[in-house]
């Protein structure tokens, strides 16, 4: 009886280890360019702080290279009410249609930092990042707008600070660029930036120029990522060089990406550079998609384009390269040649200087690994609408790290367990029956987790790269 007890043990142990493994997909570990050339590892290292005021937010963000890991838990305003009319502009509260508000602030991250949401809380609300000439940065699961935040109305449309007249910078969700005038030109530059599980949005009005760029990259930009980001009800989405004379050769990954409801253009406007992008769905945009514009090389891979106007396209006097790849369009109204819908739905082609150059002077997989997280095109729309944007990834990484292997050794020891691990995790016990016993927080090897009592367990230990379990017998 006893043997056939323990093999009912062991086989109800096995099917709860399966079904804890199962559970950790999609994987969300950093993919792309991100990884390359040392790759980006955030505020790793540093302190982790929770802000509670505006105050202290801009204090640890803005700290010039000193590296946190900074967990935000809530929504950030400035504090500071106003009303604007629809454009904008200051009003007294009694202007019919004043729209109550409050003033928006600009934030500029320093090196080595990482900015990380917890839950579905994590809100910047009016306030805009820009990374200028900053390096090693992690921002992941923060909720951005910049809507109804107060701006001139001179056509420029740049945030007015809390005096009311003061212009603190454009209305960019998140700006990156590189040209400060105070570094030497050949130290210009931002790189290793991974943005991930963001949601940005404005709202749909009839003035494209009231709000900027959701996502905007200018100047010599590299090894950056952005995956798994919900991009929605806006105009400009995303540039990527913000002119002809903007020759850099940036290095971006975009994937498993959600376009919806973008009314304007931008999905994104890609100039020079090498571009990656893969598993990203483009859905009800009305107006320009994704633009191969001066001398970009472009690898568009495993794509779903649907119910979209234009979703991707060129300017052929400009050299613009893209290679699709295993793309699907399902009811657009003009593609490129050769291009046809999946539904059968009519389509008109793309007038002769909107086409594009279909090439692309790099091969992905010749520069980074990413056939572990590749979906399946027809996959692609159930998979980016359920886990693109904020409350997708778990509580528990508040410290995450490039993709890489890790490897943990378990064994029982007199009164507990022994974890050999050459990364920081969680490892919690189990009963056979399935019931969470504990679970502790390993960031020292060798440690020991004290259990009470003799007799069959399970255990796991998860972080950022995979979940590893074991059977252990407690004497």
């Amino acid at each position: 009886m006893k043997e056939k007890a323990l093999k009912t043990i062991f086989i109800i142990s096995l099917f709860l280890i399966s079904a804890l493994n199962q559970s950790q997909t999609p994987d969300f570990s950093m993919i792309g360019f991100a990884t390359l050339n040392g790759g980006t590892t955030g505020g790793e290292g540093g302190q982790m702080v929770t802000p509670t005021t505006f105050t202290e937010l801009k204090q640890y963000v803005e700290a010039t290279s000193i590296p946190y890991i900074i967990r935000i838990t809530k929504e950030f305003n400035t504090g500071v009410d106003t009303w604007v009319d629809a454009d904008g502009s200051i009003v007294s509260s009694d202007t019919p249609g004043a729209i109550a508000t409050n003033f928006g602030a600009v934030l500029r991250v320093g090196s080595n930092k990482t900015l990380i949401g917890i839950g579905d809380q994590a809100f910047f609300n009016r306030i805009g990042l820009v990374v200028q000439c900053q390096s090693n940065i992690i921002i992941r699961n923060i909720r951005f707008t910049m809507k109804d935040v107060p701006a001139t109305r001179d056509g420029e449309y740049k945030i007015l600070d809390t005096d009311g007249v003061t212009t603190i910078g454009d209305p960019d969700c998140i700006g990156i660029q590189a040209d400060a005038e105070s570094i030497p030109e050949a130290e210009r530059i931002s790189q290793h930036i991974w943005i991930d599980h963001c949601e940005f949005y404005n709202e749909n009005i009839d003035n494209k120029d009231r709000y900027d760029g959701l996502l905007d990259n200018k100047n010599n930009v590299q090894n950056m990522t952005i995956s798994w980001c919900y991009f929605h009800d806006h105009s400009k989405a995303m540039l990527s060089g913000k002119g002809s004379s903007d020759d850099y050769n940036r290095t971006i990954t975009f994937h498993h990406n959600y376009f919806y409801r973008i009314y304007g253009s931008r999905l994104p406007l890609l100039r020079f550079g090498q571009h990656h992008y893969f598993n990203n769905f483009m859905e009800d945009c009305e107006g320009d998609g994704l633009d191969l514009r001066i001398n970009t090389n472009c690898y568009i891979e495993n794509n779903y384009f649907k119910d979209s106007k234009k979703p991707v396209f060129g300017k052929l006097s400009e050299n613009g390269q893209g290679l699709l790849v295993n793309n699907i369009f399902e009811n657009c109204s003009r593609l490129p040649e050769g291009i046809s819908n999946i539904n059968g739905a009519k389509s008109d082609p793309l007038s002769s200087s909107e086409e594009f150059v279909r090439a692309c002077n790099f091969l992905p997989s010749d520069l980074y690994d990413y056939a572990g997280v590749l979906t399946q095109t027809t996959d692609v729309p159930a998979i980016v609408k359920s886990y693109s944007g904020v409350g997708k990834i778990s509580d528990e990484y508040t410290k995450m790290k490039p993709a890489s292997s890790s490897t943990a050794r378990f064994m029982a020891v007199e009164n507990g367990i022994q974890i050999i691990t050459d990364q920081d995790g969680f490892l919690s016990v189990y009963a056979v029956n399935g019931l969470k016993l504990s679970e502790s927080r390993i960031t020292e090897s060798p440690s020991i987790i004290p259990v009470k009592h003799r007799g069959i367990y399970i255990i796991t230990f998860s972080n950022a790269y995979n979940t590893q379990s074991s059977i252990l017998t407690i004497q």
